[in-house]
């Protein structure tokens, strides 16, 4: 199979997963508060980013992983979204000291310190995501939040920068998965379902190994999931070796349509297993309600974005021509 040959629609069609599609009623809404963001407020940005990052339709995302937020509750998810997308992209090249600097800052911001006025808007908008979560969210779901962030932030884009910043070849499978699992960025996305259900875990369920196993499967599957979408944007990229299809491809001496086959074989293994770990263990007492809708909107929201990649973005077209990614200094 050629790179042009590839469709991820082959692996994960639309309806692909056990659960209801939706979509929130104020998608509308969410597109002109985005759009409004990026033209008056992520104006640090290249123009033609700007209109890329319209384009990619990120509030749809926002819309199609948690259906059931209200219009209140949207503003900080679409603005995290829109937040933590560009910050990601726009670290891609930076020299690892200045993505520390910027992560320090980020956790100083996310725990009470004022953007400065000349800071641009990924950090004067975190500073308007943690005030408007503390608006309706428990101390305990901020803590959370806030620990998520630092850890895909110090663990997920710090630690994969030597593979990406050095043009090195992929790591090991084990390698990749330990270091994926935070580089994905979705452990602060994943507890968004808990303002849906207006149910939030205690500290003793979140740490219960049954819970840690499903969180950990969660993430995973939707590595697999990106990683198939993105693959035509990192096959023209030409220097990205951090998706699953290349590491296998390396490790195994796969070909291209074998190497995808396997990651959707893992993704689906993942998948399975999660299912059968919340069907088989009820043993939450009390929580068990909580356990319940913690595991049904994730499965919205990872049924959710695979609607948005299939239905909703130009963000992965092929050759990479949705993608904004930082202008080469």
């Amino acid at each position: 199979m050629a790179p042009e040959q590839f469709n991820s629609r082959d692996y994960l069609p639309y309806g692909y997963y056990p659960w209801p599609i939706l979509i929130n009623p104020h998608l509308e809404q969410m597109e002109r508060d985005m759009n409004h963001w990026i033209d008056h407020d992520y104006t640090y940005l290249e123009e033609w980013q700007r209109k890329m990052y319209k384009k990619m339709r990120l509030h749809a995302c926002t819309a199609c992983m948690w259906p059931d937020l209200t219009y209140e509750q949207t503003i900080p998810c679409n603005r995290f979204m829109l937040q933590y997308v560009v910050l990601d992209d726009q670290l891609e090249d930076l020299p690892l000291e200045e993505k520390q600097q910027q992560r320090i800052r980020c956790m100083d911001i996310l725990n009470g310190a004022s953007p400065l006025p000349d800071e641009n808007a990924m950090y004067q908008h975190l500073a308007l995501i943690r005030d408007e979560f503390r608006a309706f969210m428990p101390e305990i779901w901020m803590k959370r939040f806030i620990r998520y962030f630092y850890l895909t932030f110090r663990y997920g884009i710090e630690v994969e920068h030597s593979y990406k910043a050095a043009n090195q070849p992929p790591p090991s499978f084990a390698v990749y998965k330990a270091i994926r699992e935070y580089a994905v960025l979705m452990y602060p996305y994943l507890i968004l379902g808990e303002i849906e259900s207006g149910l939030v875990l205690p500290d003793h369920i979140v740490d219960h190994c049954v819970i840690q196993r499903m969180m950990r499967l969660m993430v995973r599957i939707i590595i697999w999931q990106n990683d198939i979408h993105s693959l035509p944007k990192e096959l023209a990229k030409g220097t990205e070796v951090f998706n699953v299809v290349f590491v296998l491809q390396r490790q195994y001496d796969l070909s291209l349509e074998d190497a995808c086959k396997e990651t959707l074989r893992i993704h689906d293994a993942d998948l399975d297993e999660l299912l059968a770990l919340h069907r088989e263990y009820r043993e939450f007492g009390e929580y068990q309600e909580h356990v319940d809708k913690f595991v049904y909107y994730f499965g919205l929201g990872v049924q959710g974005v695979n609607t948005f990649y299939v239905q909703e973005t130009e963000r992965y077209l092929s050759g990479g021509k949705g993608f904004a990614w930082p202008e080469k200094s």
